[in-house]
């Protein structure tokens, strides 16, 4: 009788261990690894011919979980439902198969549990369903959408707001990609509909987001000329409208208010198929038309004023023409103080200063007297003057404390390349001396900061002898070239070329 209990008890325990689960490691990449260095784990258990496969984060909490034909990691076969979760035990996505291929009901889901696929993929792997997006302004997601499709190619896809069947467009393609697009405003009312590769007339209507309101409403002719257009204000107002007819057409502006700020009228040039510009203030607004960027004065076909704005809306600058040249640039503060004029001549700058981003040119009777550019900060980078006897350049290059990095003194009128003589200072003093024409070392020696990293050149004889080091002063190239060696490419490893911006180049 012992001997019989003994046996039973030994039946039980191994067919115990026959449906035990087992315990496989991953790491981060799912790739298996021994239990101290996982982040994930998986358990099995057999299921008659089946495996349950169960995963779990490394704390613990399930991270998928399905049944399998084929249990061997990284080449699963699922059979039915499996199901995967988020850290937070959230369902993350689910997915039916058959034999390892996706069919069935699969769903996916974002962070706060909303939807993002419901389909239904058939045993071809075409699907049905709807897919969607939602508005998160802090990640640049402005509106709804949702994209239903009646199979894989054919499909809409509706961008809302708040309402679906508010303000909105939607967008409909069929399996041979043409598309048709409806626009839809306030309220949701119908403002038109736009079909590609149609004959007709096309309509584009653009939207401000958050909210959605409608900013630009364009019909464009088949040949892609712009018919009419209407600009509108985040609160609805009309900011500009454009229309052009059959021998004439007029633009129109406004501020903010409703006062009428600009009326630019149109002559139509049949022989060229252009509305022409006649008379009249031209103003462009920016990018999501919360001002504008320039306007332009005509008097007679002729522009005889451009204005240009910053990204505030104040007057920065200004240019006056007469018969297309131009004859003035007057530049101003934001608090709309006059900061400098130029003048002029033949097309040419003659008297004044010229203001261009980080960089200004003085000018006297069409000679340049003075160039400067400066940094991000302000702060002087550079100064080119005319010497006392307006035969050259005296140069000065500072470093970002302050501190003079190069001199140099150029000839008034180069040939090809940059010839100077150059003065190059370590902690305040002079250090390196050197000749440079038409790019290339005569005397002397130069180091310089490259995009590769310093390069320092020195003449010896007929060989240049060229050396380049990291920023941190590891020496990684130590060259020997002929000095009359055939021009290289200015940017090579090896070029022995010297170009102005090299001494202007930072890093």
């Amino acid at each position: 009788m012992k001997k019989l209990f003994t046996s039973a008890v030994l039946a039980l325990i191994l067919s115990i261990g026959v449906g035990a689960q087992e315990k496989v490691y991953f790491d981060e990449n799912w790739e298996q690894t021994t239990p101290d260095k996982m982040e994930f784990y998986r358990e099995t258990e057999n299921k008659g011919k089946l495996t349950l496969i169960k995963d779990f984060y490394k704390n613990g909490k399930l991270q998928m979980e399905g049944l399998v034909s084929n249990a061997t990691p990284g080449s699963e076969i699922y059979e039915g439902k499996v199901i995967w979760y988020n850290p937070e035990g959230k369902i993350l996505s689910t997915g039916t198969f058959s034999g390892g291929k996706q069919v069935g009901p699969a769903q996916t889901f974002d962070e706060k549990g909303r939807p993002v696929e419901d389909l239904i993929y058939k045993a071809d792997g075409t699907f049905k369903g709807k897919m969607y997006t939602y508005k998160d302004p802090e990640l640049s997601s402005f509106y709804n959408s949702v994209t239903i499709y009646e199979n894989s190619d054919t499909f809409k896809t509706i961008a809302y707001d708040e309402d679906i069947k508010g303000i909105r467009y939607e967008i409909t393609t069929d399996s041979k990609g043409k598309y048709e697009t409806k626009y839809y405003g306030d309220k949701g009312k119908h403002i038109g509909t736009s079909n590609a590769n149609s004959s007709d007339d096309n309509l584009l209507v653009e939207y401000y987001y958050n909210p959605m309101r409608v900013s630009k409403i364009e019909k464009q002719k088949s040949d892609g000329t712009i018919k009419e257009s209407v600009i509108y204000s985040k609160t609805g107002k009309i900011l500009q409208e454009d229309k052009k007819n059959k021998k004439d057409g007029y633009k129109i502006t406004y501020d903010e208010t409703g006062k009428k700020i600009g009326n630019l009228t149109y002559v139509y040039d049949k022989e060229s198929n252009y509305y022409k510009p006649q008379d009249g203030e031209d103003y462009q607004f920016n990018y999501d038309l919360s001002g504008y960027t320039a306007m332009d004065v005509y008097k007679n076909g002729s522009v005889v004023l451009n204005k240009y704005f910053d990204d505030n809306g104040k007057l920065s600058s200004e240019k006056v023409l007469k018969d297309d040249a131009l004859q003035e640039i007057r530049y101003y503060h934001p608090d709309g103080r006059l900061k400098g004029t130029l003048t002029y001549k033949d097309d040419m700058p003659y008297n004044g200063t010229l203001f261009e981003e980080l960089n200004e040119q003085q000018y006297k009777d069409g000679v340049l007297v003075v160039s400067k550019s400066f940094r991000e900060d302000e702060k002087l980078k550079s100064e080119k003057k005319l010497n006392a006897k307006q035969t050259g350049y005296d140069s000065t290059v500072y470093d970002e404390k302050g501190g003079i990095a190069y001199t140099y003194a150029q000839p008034f009128e180069e040939g090809e390349g940059f010839t100077a003589q150059i003065v190059q200072y370590v902690k305040g003093k002079p250090a390196n001396k050197a000749v440079v024409k038409g790019g290339i070392l005569q005397s002397g020696k130069i180091r310089y900061k490259t995009e590769s990293g310093i390069k320092e050149m020195e003449l010896s004889g007929k060989w240049i002898l060229l050396k380049v080091y990291t920023m941190e002063g590891k020496l990684v190239q130590d060259s020997k070239i002929l000095a009359d060696a055939e021009p290289q490419d200015p940017y090579g490893a090896l070029s022995t070329a010297l170009q102005e911006d090299d001494l202007l180049y930072e890093f």
